[in-house]
């Protein structure tokens, strides 16, 4: 949650996130965990909160 709530100072702090290439998807780590998020005009939007050893082409699928 604190990762989370750092983003609307912080917003671009994440790296760019490498299976998009998109500057506007970013990630933090969070222990093991991938914060996924976008950054949008005037919001950041929380995408995934996911496991790192999680398959991460499956779940980008059910998201197509």
């Amino acid at each position: 949650m604190q990762a989370a709530s750092s983003l609307s100072t912080m917003a671009e702090r994440g790296r760019i996130v490498p299976e998009f290439n998109r500057p506007s998807k970013r990630e933090l780590f969070v222990f093991r965990y991938r914060l996924i998020y976008e950054l949008g005009e005037d919001e950041v939007i929380v995408q995934a909160f996911l496991h790192s050893s999680r398959d991460f082409a499956k779940w980008r699928q059910g998201r197509d």
